[in-house]
């Protein structure tokens, strides 16, 4: 004869499920946790690494061409008609990089530098702006996530790395050294990063295969 379960069997059992029930919520929320912030991460490291190409090849275009200056630092002008240390370059066409109030203009001159609060930052202007004097610099905000430059130099002689947080100038007095590469410093919460990048040196040629 079949019996059914006693009333002891039936709360053993629910208990049992109950106990199942709850590990296995625990184990989702926390994986669903583990899921979001790995997604974050994911998510900066994309961004990271796109930002880190414009960058780079955007200097390898600066070395292209007749006319090409290569990145060179150099003392720019700022808005509160400072000079500032910054990076320096031309393209004869900004594409992408510029977002024109009117017609495109070609020839343009650049500058990068970070800014804390602000990101990572090209101040632009066309050599064929009229009344360029005059003008306000553009700007572009290539990513809001750099809040800071850095600089490596090499001495050829200690044969040696040095990383400097402002560009040096030369022991002589004369002008900016030119640093070999910049660093990138990526932040955005408890989020950061570092990126290398080497500055081409500019190269002779007519344009890119």
């Amino acid at each position: 004869m079949r019996r059914g379960f006693t009333l002891l069997e039936s709360l053993i059992s629910l208990a049992l499920l109950s106990v199942l029930m709850v590990t296995l919520n625990s184990f989702l929320f926390s994986m669903s946790e583990l899921w979001g912030e790995g997604r974050d991460r994911r998510l900066f490291d994309q961004h990271v690494r796109a930002a880190t190409r414009q960058v780079r090849e955007t200097f390898e275009a600066a070395t292209l061409g007749p006319g090409a200056t290569g990145v060179i630092m150099k003392l720019a002008r700022t808005d509160d008609a400072l000079d500032e240390a910054r990076l320096s370059f031309h393209l004869p066409d900004a594409g992408r990089l510029a977002d024109w109030p009117e017609a495109p203009l070609p020839d343009v001159d650049f500058t990068l530098h970070a800014e804390e609060g602000r990101g990572l930052i090209l101040r632009w202007q066309s050599r064929l702006e009229i009344e360029r004097d005059l003008n306000d610099v553009h700007e572009t905000v290539l990513t809001p996530f750099v809040d800071r430059l850095s600089y490596d130099y090499y001495d050829p002689q200690l044969r040696r790395w040095t990383t400097e947080e402002e560009p040096k100038r030369n022991p002589s007095g004369s002008g900016l050294l030119q640093p070999a590469r910049i660093r990138l410093h990526f932040a955005r919460g408890a989020l950061e990063a570092e990126r290398t990048i080497d500055l081409p040196v500019r190269r002779t040629g007519i344009s890119r295969p």
